[in-house]
Order: structure tokens, then sequence, then C-alpha cells
């Protein structure tokens, strides 16, 4: 479920601390409360030091950030979060250096791995999402200039189709979000496309 984008204010005031970061990441991770992945027991304790919850009842170490992007890191959670929030935000894209300079990361190394983790998992989860309401798409060819016939059919393209979603009340469709597609997912939606300009015409 995609959900509303948050003012700067809003974002600072809900995960402006280290403290905020873990307690979000707990609510989603067990949203009725612990539950030990191995037993499922209630209870635990909380490694302070290792920022691990340690079972009461076989002793099963379980981590807030396992199977996330922040797996084993040392970067705090609060400057993983801005990262998130100013990647998501900035619709033209924004550059490593900045992202650095911004929430004060240490190295480029560091800020060039953070970021290729948000946006492996913005990739996995846009892919989720569907299309709905006014439906707009448009094909092209994208390529380097060479010599020879232009326009379509023109050798070494790559011909995309775009997919924008506009706000209006009309019944959803089964495509996916909006983006960029391959050849081979152009001619797999041909038939919707045809469909889809005749009826506006």
């Amino acid at each position: 479920m995609q959900q509303d984008p948050l003012s700067l204010m809003q974002f600072q005031k809900k995960f402006g601390t280290e403290k905020a970061c873990q307690k979000h990441l707990f609510r989603l991770r067990w949203p009725e409360g612990f539950r030990c992945p191995r037993c499922q027991h209630a209870e635990a304790y909380f490694h302070r030091t290792r920022h691990l919850y340690i079972c009461k009842a076989c002793g099963y170490q379980a981590s807030l950030t396992a199977g996330t992007v922040f797996h084993k890191t040392r970067t705090p959670l609060h400057k993983w979060f801005w990262m998130i929030w100013l990647m998501g935000r900035q619709k033209s894209g924004i550059s490593m250096l900045s992202l650095q300079r911004m929430p004060e990361i240490k190295t480029y190394k560091t800020v060039w791995t953070m970021g290729h983790k948000i946006r492996k998992a913005m990739t996995e989860r846009d892919a989720s999402y569907k299309l709905a309401g006014l439906i707009e798409m448009d094909d092209t060819y994208f390529g380097p200039p060479k010599p020879g016939k232009r326009g379509r059919g023109a050798t070494g393209k790559a011909k995309v189709v775009v997919a924008v979603e506009t706000p209006a009340e009309k019944k959803s469709t089964d495509l996916p979000p909006c983006g960029w597609y391959p050849t081979s997912a152009a001619q797999r939606l041909s038939t919707w496309c045809k469909s889809a300009w005749q009826s506006r015409l």
C-alpha cells in the first residue's frame, strides 16, 4: 500500500531520533508485539549494546534489521531513514555527494553502498504497485544515432513503452506500475496498447 509522503517537518518529528527509528522497525517486524522467530515465545530481553532481542524461552537472538537493507550496518538508523526520505522525495534524482553531506555520512563508499541498497529496495517495492484510474501510454525508440534508416524500425534501437497514471475516476487495470518497458514487455503489452489508443480516438 502506497503512503502519503511526509513533509520535512513531519519526517523530523516522526523519525528524528535513533530510538524513534528502532520503534518503527519494531512495529513493522512485530505488529502484535515480540514473537520469537524460532519458538514463537512472546517475551525477550533487549541487549542494548548489540541491539538484539533475546528470547526468554529458547535464547534465540532476534535482530530488528535482519532481512532488511539495514542488516549489519554500522551507520545509525536515523541516517538511513534520512537517506531514504531524501532519495524518495527527489523526483529528478540526487547525487551521492549531496547525500553524503546532508546526513553527514563519513565516507563516499558507505553512502554509495547505502544508496545502492535503497534503490534496489525501491525497485522491488515499485514492482508490486498497480496502475489505476486514467492511464496514458506512448512508445518510442532509444539508442545512439547510426547511419541508415531513421525512426521506427531503425537498427540498434530499443523500443520502450511508457505508462503513466493520471488522476481520474476510471476502472483499474492489471498493468505493472508506471515505468519503462523494454522490447519484450512492449510486445506483451501490444494488444493492450492498441485498444487503449483506440479508446482515446
